[in-house]
């Protein structure tokens, strides 16, 4: 915390180019340089994702090419087996020399013929004939024994076979720039298949796995492998740049059966492989992604096309920087140079509609303010001493006016004129409350007895017609309220509600005390409020309309009552009107204790 502290002070102490520098590294630098990454790295690895499913599709596609093409060659078998000529001749069927190479010629020799122009990956057919003493009509016909004296162990592995199975066999070069060969073998047997007569051998050339790789027509840079079921390299084209143990990390992730694409050496290659279950051997495709993608030569242009916006942005940035930092310092030095106030004002056509030109703006009217209130303030002493010789001659002590009453009741006493005296005494009594000003708040029960004197007043002007109901609970008495909430509502009803009435005016005041305040209720009998009327008050009171609205002193009276008892009480101690035209008014508001606090 102390150090974001230390640093918060020292970045205020900094000039503002400085700060402007450092929002330049911090706001655009920065931000553009993990933007930059992150789109590039976003970019790599899309094209690498799109490299890698475009070469799985490939090879997808050769991979099944190459099923195709086995079970075309395993479906030759057949081709031989149902020739009963040829089954006839491996089963040492007994004829003449001359009629045995007449059937071998007609019936034999075109089955061979129609294999090798069938299927073009065929390089050679071997029939190896288990019967010694048949005789070989043809080159494509050997003894058996030839077979299992070179091939012993494919000789043990054929005698296993069923009737139903073949076997693909391969054989690998001594040179690894030579593909290995392969070769399908598949026992012959008599026309019920109890008795193996013989052995089909299919060679196959180099086409079936040059197809492989030739039907992937990669333009690329790729380096081809065939592996067998250990991992050893039987072939490579041309010869990798890995070492051998990158070489065997790699051919450890060869899958055990299908094919799969992934990367290596932190996604430097692609390797694509596919295992050809049936000759048990594993064909690769290693492709260097850098040299595939391009992706030195499109990063160069990123590179050069980041710095050129990077310089563009600088310059943007610099050239706004200056304005302000220019535009600041020519101001500066102009407020420093200023001697005369007169002079004071900075020119116009250097300000600008900007917040610096605001900020200039605002300068020149408060210079221009400044020279107005000096004269003003000059003005104002002026005025203000002629003010107080002129309130020292008009000004009148309320204890006099409280004196020249009291002397005026006892002259109407000594004249026994009591209810002079009595008028007097409480005229007296409801001035002093009135001009107080030692404290703004009362009691409800001062208030109540401010109210008795005004209406004791106009009980002499009224007389009999006049009739008043105090509902007064002793404990509500002492509650806390502001000065002049009651009179003014009691005037309202004697001024306008009694006004136009000819018979009792009837006034009835309540506060009745309750366990969370007082209620207040004041009701006369009075002509009542017009119903448009009331409802301008209401609306009045309630704040939706102004107090410029009410045109007659009794609303206003209202207004202010109702303002000062939300300011004392708070939002809910307002004034509810309810009233009646022709049947009177009654003015009810809820006083809660502990008021003061909203004061």
């Amino acid at each position: 915390m102390n150090i974001l502290q230390a640093i918060a002070t020292r970045l205020r102490s900094l000039r503002l180019v400085h700060k402007l520098f450092i929002g330049y590294i911090l706001l655009i630098c920065i931000p553009f340089a993990v933007f930059g990454f992150v789109f590039y790295r976003q970019m790599y690895m899309n094209q690498l994702d799109h490299f890698k499913s475009g070469k799985t599709q490939m090879m997808e596609q050769a991979y099944r090419n190459l099923e195709v093409d086995l079970t075309k060659i395993e479906a030759m078998y057949p081709l031989f087996q149902n020739n009963t000529s040829l089954i006839d001749y491996l089963g040492g069927f007994s004829a003449e020399d001359w009629d045995q190479a007449y059937i071998y010629k007609k019936e034999i020799g075109p089955t061979f013929s129609f294999a090798y122009i069938s299927n073009q990956l065929v390089d050679k057919i071997t029939m190896y004939k288990a019967d010694s003493k048949v005789p070989i009509l043809s080159p494509e016909v050997e003894d058996i024994a030839r077979f299992t004296a070179q091939q012993h162990a494919e000789a043990e592995a054929v005698e296993q076979l069923p009737p139903n199975r073949g076997l693909w066999v391969y054989e690998a070069s001594s040179d690894r720039d030579r593909l290995p060969s392969i070769r399908y073998l598949h026992k012959m047997y008599n026309t019920s298949y109890t008795r193996t007569i013989g052995l089909l051998q299919l060679t196959l050339n180099d086409g079936l796995i040059k197809q492989f790789f030739n039907t992937q027509q990669s333009k690329d840079e790729v380096w081809r492998i065939v592996a067998d079921a250990s991992g050893r390299v039987l072939y490579e084209d041309p010869a990798l740049e890995l070492d051998e143990q990158a070489q065997s990390e790699l051919l450890s992730r060869v899958p055990k059966a299908g094919m799969a694409s992934f990367y290596t050496k932190d996604r430097h290659y692609l390797i694509g492989a596919a295992r050809i279950e049936r000759f048990n051997l594993t064909l690769v495709e290693v492709y260097k992604t850098r040299d595939a993608l391009n992706i030195g030569k499109e990063a160069g242009l990123a590179v050069g096309l980041g710095l050129l916006l990077l310089t563009l942005l600088s310059v943007m940035y610099f050239t706004i920087a200056s304005s302000i930092t220019l535009r600041i310092v020519r101001f500066s030095r102009h407020m420093r140079r200023v001697d005369d106030p007169k002079n004071a004002i900075y020119p116009a056509d250097e300000g600008g509609a900007d917040e610096i030109g605001y900020l200039i703006s605002a300068y020149n009217s408060m210079i221009s303010r400044v020279d107005e209130l000096k004269q003003v303030v000059t003005q104002t002493e002026l005025l203000k001493k002629e003010a107080e010789i002129k309130m020292l001659q008009a000004q009148i002590n309320p204890h006099f006016l409280y004196n020249t009453l009291e002397t005026m009741c006892m002259l109407a006493a000594m004249n026994d004129d009591n209810e002079v005296a009595d008028i007097g005494l409480k005229l007296g009594k409801l001035l002093r409350y009135s001009l107080s000003k030692t404290k703004d708040e009362s009691t409800l029960g001062e208030e109540l007895e401010n109210v008795r004197h005004y209406l004791d007043i106009h009980r002499v002007r009224m007389g009999d017609k006049l009739i008043t109901d105090f509902v007064i609970h002793e404990e509500a008495l002492p509650l806390p309220c502001p000065r002049f909430i009651l009179q003014p509502l009691v005037e309202n009803s004697i001024l306008h509600g009694f006004k136009n009435v000819r018979g009792p005016a009837e006034l009835r005041l309540e506060l009745l005390a309750e366990e969370s305040g007082v209620l207040l209720r004041i009701s006369d009998s009075g002509s009542g409020i017009p119903a448009e009327r009331l409802t301008m008050i209401r609306e009045v009171l309630e704040g939706r309309l102004p107090l410029a609205e009410i045109s007659s002193s009794g609303g206003i009276g209202l207004h202010n009552v109702n303002e000062r008892l939300k300011a004392f009480f708070g939002s809910e101690a307002t004034l509810d009107v309810q009233s009646t035209e022709g049947q009177g008014t009654t003015i009810t508001s809820y006083l809660a204790k502990g008021g003061r606090r909203h004061a």
